[in-house]
């Protein structure tokens, strides 16, 4: 049941728009009335209600000056649907800054168009609760070292098939199908209503990770602010496609809906053993820059790339580069002088053909090697730093912080469960 909030300064307009729909048999409860701006502003801290349902000119604090106080208390909730008039639409441009969802017109106001404007604010309430919503841990308390084996796979650090399977049966992990897949989640999205873009994608993840196995056996892995992997055991690499396009279809919609953020997915080679599973990864991450909007899924195949993918495969060429000298100078003038490109050539090349632009990729790209250099070995921030190119470990910290939300030493505290 979600709580709603009514203000309006004419008593009258309050019982009317109470009494206009059953508001209950909607999943909505009416937990509170207010007649100015600043009686409602005490009532959303005592009430918390989901929604502010009120009028922009109200006496002693108007609907605006309420939405302002609001967010600073809470940037997304309670979402604010105003109430206004006709003379009064400059003030509605306004009350769409502070980010409210939308407006309703006393005049015009029907049930109709009362319950339309109730179901879109039902869907943004939704999508930050399960931002919110604290994720149980599992009940062996062992995930963050289920994250850091899966990163080590990806990343083709097991070397001693004795030592991996140990650390599997330390965790309760079981790899004994005859086919496996690495699909990459891409994320389309960085600051969005609902919160920052580090907020989005560990909700994603999490609300994922839930998700997806409910629909095939599988592992959900966060890999950075932009991208999540998933780990599909197959009986076979025939029909994979069959297989795991309709799950991917139905994850994607679920996740718009709850998050409002596409996720576009490539899958990689099917591998026969998990070992393997980097192979699979790395042909998933090849084929990133041929997904767009109108195709939201790919499959690696020798023949994903046509002639017509030619752009996509120049900004794969240039990606995979950049993964490979993360410790050399990778600005936009260096990288294109090593492919004979003009800079402006490789920004709009990426802008364009990539899924993020030039900067960003190689900013994430970093930070996501610090991230398994961090889970995988017992080296100092400054080494690290040092390791993928930075000038000092000073700017690699807040670059780290800027994408993460935690600084470097705080995220490795985080990994050894400090």
């Amino acid at each position: 049941m979600f709580k709603v909030l009514l203000a309006d300064d004419e008593p009258l307009v309050l019982i009317g728009i109470q009494g206009m729909i059953d508001w209950g048999s909607l999943g909505w409860e009416v937990v509170g009335t207010a007649r100015s701006g600043s009686e409602a502003l005490r009532l959303v801290t005592e009430l918390q209600p989901d929604l502010v349902l009120c009028d922009i000119r109200m006496p002693v604090m108007d609907g605006l000056e309420l939405a302002a106080k609001c967010r600073e208390l809470d940037d997304a909730l309670p979402v604010f649907i105003m109430l206004t008039s006709y003379e009064e639409f400059n003030y509605v441009k306004q009350s769409m800054k502070l980010g409210a969802l939308d407006y309703l017109v006393k005049l015009e106001l029907t049930p109709q168009t009362l319950e339309a404007a109730l179901h879109r604010a039902e869907e943004r309430i939704q999508r930050e609760h399960a931002l919110r919503a604290p994720q149980a841990a599992p009940a062996d308390g062992l995930a963050q070292y289920r994250d850091r084996l899966f990163l080590q796979l990806y990343g083709g650090l097991f070397d001693d098939q004795d030592h991996f399977r140990q650390q599997c049966a330390d965790l309760g992990l079981r790899f004994d199908a005859p086919w496996y897949a690495v699909a990459l989640g891409s994320i389309q999205g960085r600051e969005l209503p609902t919160g920052p873009m580090a907020t989005l994608s560990t909700g994603i993840t999490n609300f994922a990770a839930d998700l997806l196995p409910k629909y095939l056996p599988c592992t959900v892995t966060g890999m950075g602010l932009h991208h999540l992997a998933v780990l599909f055991p197959v009986d076979s690499p025939d029909g994979l496609e069959g297989l795991l396009r309709p799950v991917l279809e139905k994850a994607g919609d679920i996740l718009y809906n709850y998050f409002g953020a596409s996720i576009r997915w490539a899958v990689g080679e099917p591998v026969e053993d998990v070992l393997d599973a980097r192979r699979s990864h790395r042909s998933a991450f090849s084929i990133l820059p041929l997904l767009s909007e109108d195709e939201s899924i790919v499959f690696a195949s020798p023949q994903a790339a046509s002639p017509m993918d030619y752009h996509a495969r120049q900004v794969a060429q240039v990606q995979e580069y950049i993964c490979q000298n993360l410790d050399r100078r990778l600005s936009l003038n260096d990288v294109a002088a090593v492919f004979g490109f003009s800079p402006n050539y490789l920004s709009q090349l990426f802008s364009q053909w990539g899924e993020s632009g030039f900067v960003e990729f190689v900013t994430v790209t970093r930070v996501n090697a610090a991230k398994e250099l961090m889970a995988t070995t017992d080296l100092k921030v400054y080494e690290i730093s040092e390791r993928l190119g930075y000038e000092s470990a000073f700017y690699f910290s807040k670059v780290f912080k800027k994408v993460e939300g935690v600084s470097p030493r705080e995220y490795m505290q985080r990994l050894k469960g400090a």
